[in-house]
């Protein structure tokens, strides 16, 4: 990668950092005018939008949820651009995204008030991720209909890129009813176990990047919440979204997992020599 390329990966990975840790769009508004509720249950993201529009124009937007990276920064760049535009103008900046994503239209085509949105150029190279940045995008859409009026409640979902049909039912035709497994440190970590680092292809946790793991009830909900603390190869690694997203992916899916919040830190730095595992110390060819 030419230098000047990479740090235009850096430039767009704080980017996508920044938003996904800012606060300005989230809550719930009450009243309110437009609410839509999103999931994408292949990896567990959730959004709920709230919307102040009187006459179909939108004067404040927040959401509330939970999801990765990709998709809580996508979901407070659209907030932002939004925020003030009437609903005609909101179809056309969501439209321009989704070009953007989906049919990888040039950067320099993107609206105006998409000028942030550039920071998900990297994710278009992974389709699956490409679901994640466009959830709050596709959620808004199925809360404002075509008349230019917004619904009062509306849900969204992404579909799976496949589907295996139905729960077997049981011998009296209804679904067996399962038993939810114990959330364990152990299942967590063979959840996160396959997440490989994309450059040198080594498992994240035999890397030793991996820092901390917390196991709690959740508060929005019966179910539990995962919190890990985790770390990058470099600070530059240009991966680090599509990475935390993947740990989120993964936790997401486990049985009684309502929460899931990945944190990055570089404190302490790694340091391969001290944190590998031996196995990923031969597979990187340190002794």
């Amino acid at each position: 990668m030419a230098e000047g390329d990479a740090e235009l990966q850096d430039l767009y990975r704080d980017v996508l950092v920044d938003y996904y840790r800012d606060g300005t769009f989230k809550g719930t508004l009450d009243p309110h005018d437009v609410h839509a509720h999103g999931v994408n249950p292949v990896c567990g993201d959730e959004i709920e939008l709230t919307l102040r529009a009187p006459a179909q124009k939108i004067e404040e937007v927040k959401f509330t949820g939970h999801g990765c990276v990709i998709s809580r920064a996508s979901a407070a760049m659209m907030c932002e651009a939004i925020e003030g535009k009437d609903f005609p103008e909101t179809q056309k900046i969501v439209s321009s995204f989704k070009r953007f994503m989906l049919e990888k239209a040039p950067i320099d085509s993107l609206h105006k008030e998409l000028e942030e949105a550039a920071a998900l150029d990297g994710v278009r190279k992974f389709p699956l991720r490409i679901k994640c940045a466009l959830l709050a995008w596709n959620t808004l859409l199925q809360g404002l209909d075509e008349n230019g009026k917004g619904h009062k409640d509306s849900e969204y979902e992404e579909k799976p890129m496949c589907d295996n049909g139905a729960k077997a039912a049981g011998a009296n035709g209804a679904a067996d009813k399962e038993v939810t497994p114990e959330l364990t440190f152990k299942s967590v970590g063979e959840a996160i176990a396959p997440v490989e680092d994309p450059e040198i292809h080594v498992s994240i946790a035999e890397l030793g990047l991996i820092y901390g793991a917390e196991i709690s009830d959740s508060k929005e909900s019966g179910g539990k919440k995962i919190k890990i603390t985790m770390s990058l190869t470099s600070p530059a690694c240009p991966y680090g979204p599509m990475l935390l997203a993947s740990v989120h992916g993964v936790l997401a899916k486990l049985p009684g997992v309502r929460d899931v919040d990945v944190d990055l830190s570089f404190d302490p730095v790694w340091d391969p020599k001290t944190m590998a595992s031996e196995e990923a110390k031969d597979e990187l060819g340190i002794f």
